[in-house]
């Protein structure tokens, strides 16, 4: 029999813009008659200097999970050029004790779906990544050529690398996780502002959205082989389509004119590392979509390399 998993506290941000951002955290699987208590400190950012303010965390009341609000004022929001990061303390209460405590570093990040787009920080924005692990993931390199790292099953100290560094991280879950453990590495990550695409098979989007998880502003992806026809919908809990392409090969005719009116992002095997290679795809894929004689025009919203 599979344990209950332990309480934790989980930051999601809510309606944000330029003059204003509400920031929450949220007891998960601990009581409902608990109250949250904390702070939120920042920015701090490695890349500029601003002055820290702290805001604090007031208890909601009402049916549900036990929550807390925070209300901050000319937010400093993440992104890759300005990766700013704010210090949450905050800690989970009942009359007779503590059920769980937290200190950490999260990020304001506005990212979601327009159309066939990603948007980030409220401009398109096109992820180019290339697949790294182990010793190849280099954070300052990544940054340098502007690279999106495509990561196998990171670590939290991977993640947090990227966060202060503004290096966006586009996951693969290990394939061997059972759901119970795949839930566990989502919720982690999805403290991450980093961490700005999951991608899963179909089967497993499903059960992830069953288990409450993919909140806030991580987006999840579903992969699809473009060999294929392409799915008609999207499973409920995911943003995009990850178009998974064969070495050299473009995405089968009928992606043309069938091809689900969300973000389609490529992803191709044995292309090669770096920024070239992500541009070579673009090219290549810019090509294919020229050829068509007819259909509605259409970008991709990504290219991913490994």
């Amino acid at each position: 029999m599979t344990p209950e998993p332990a309480p934790r506290l989980e930051f999601v941000l809510g309606q944000a813009d330029d003059m204003r951002a509400e920031a929450y955290v949220r007891l998960v699987g601990g009581p409902a008659d608990a109250t949250i208590a904390g702070t939120l400190t920042g920015p701090r950012c490695r890349l500029a200097t601003t002055l820290p303010t702290t805001t604090p965390l007031r208890t909601l009341t009402g049916a549900g999970p036990a929550a807390a609000r925070a209300i901050i004022t000319e937010p400093s929001f993440w992104t890759p050029e300005l990766p700013n990061l704010y210090e949450l303390a905050a800690e989970a209460r009942t009359v007779a004790s503590v059920v769980t405590a937290t200190r950490q570093l999260v990020g304001l990040s506005r990212l979601g779906v327009r159309g066939r787009s990603i948007w980030l920080d409220g401009r398109r924005w096109v992820p180019r990544g290339r697949a790294t692990a182990g010793e190849s993931f280099d954070p300052v390199r990544l940054r340098t050529a502007s690279l999106t790292a495509v990561v196998d099953d990171p670590s939290a100290d991977q993640c947090a690398e990227a966060d202060a560094a503004g290096v966006p991280l586009v996951v693969l879950p290990d394939p061997a996780l059972d759901e119970p453990a795949l839930a566990e590495r989502v919720a982690m990550w999805s403290q991450h502002p980093a961490v700005v695409l999951v991608i899963l098979e179909h089967g497993r989007v499903s059960a992830l959205a069953a288990a409450g998880l993919g909140r806030g502003t991580m987006l999840v992806g579903c992969m699809a082989d473009a060999a294929q026809p392409p799915p008609a919908e999207l499973p409920i809990g995911s943003h995009c389509l990850v178009a998974r392409l064969a070495p050299g090969a473009t995405p089968a005719e009928i992606w043309r004119d069938h091809a689900p009116a969300v973000p389609i992002i490529a992803w191709r095997e044995g292309e090669g590392h770096g920024r070239r290679a992500c541009d070579h795809l673009q090219a290549e894929l810019a090509a294919w979509a020229c050829a068509a004689k007819s259909g509605p025009a259409w970008d991709w919203a990504g290219y991913l390399v490994r």
